[in-house]
């Protein structure tokens, strides 16, 4: 099984993304999660990298598609999480996999309402190590993660004027990809606990084992 998650930003995708990699025994692979990594390393490619992101942006599909492809190489059974973002980088993937013999075997979208992602987004926590998602007021930043220790922080495009910007990244980019993946797609309501979005979840991907 090779798939993609994609939504607006506070859908829950790195939360469910987890969930599922865990139970299906896919590779996990977060965009987000790789660019974290490379800020943290402090190259210039990750100042590039830190600089777009604070200011609400995304990365130039280039950078993205390189850093992607070189994790999915050879990668049997993965999940891509909040790649692709556009209809380019959907194109893109495809080709690439064609080119190595495979294919992507469906996308998932999480659909939540403006007003649910902008209340998730304004008390979010994330741990910079794994990706792991904690909400204020249960979680204070600098609180271990509950998966690997590291303290939580927020993340500089979870501020409350980014996070506008970053919607309407969205709705101009990466809607459009309900369209180009009809036919593979699954449209999951992620309104709800963390249990029942999952249920929803395995009960689609049931048809793609």
């Amino acid at each position: 099984m090779k798939i993609t998650f994609f939504g607006p930003p506070g859908s829950g995708k790195g939360t469910q993304a987890y969930r599922v990699s865990t139970r299906y025994d896919l590779e996990h692979l977060s965009s987000g999660l790789m660019f974290r990594e490379e800020i943290s390393s402090g190259s210039e490619l990750g100042q590039k990298i830190k600089a777009i992101v604070e200011s609400g942006h995304l990365v130039d599909d280039d950078i993205v598609n390189i850093e992607v492809f070189s994790k999915i190489g050879g990668v049997e059974r993965f999940l891509l999480d909040g790649y692709p973002r556009n209809i380019s980088q959907a194109r893109s993937l495809d080709r690439y996999l064609e080119s190595h013999g495979s294919f992507l075997t469906g996308a998932v979208f999480l659909d939540v309402p403006d007003e649910v992602v902008q209340q998730r987004l304004s008390g979010r926590l994330t741990c910079p190590k794994c990706g792991f998602v904690g909400r204020q007021p249960m979680f204070k930043v600098n609180d271990p993660c509950t998966r690997c220790d590291t303290p939580l922080e927020e993340r500089d495009d979870d501020r409350s004027g980014v996070i506008v910007r970053r919607l309407r990244h969205y709705f101009n980019l990466t809607r459009h990809l309900e369209d180009y993946y009809s036919g593979r797609l699954h449209v999951i309501d992620g309104v709800g606990s963390v249990d029942e979005v999952t249920d929803r979840l395995v009960k689609a991907l049931s048809t793609w084992e």
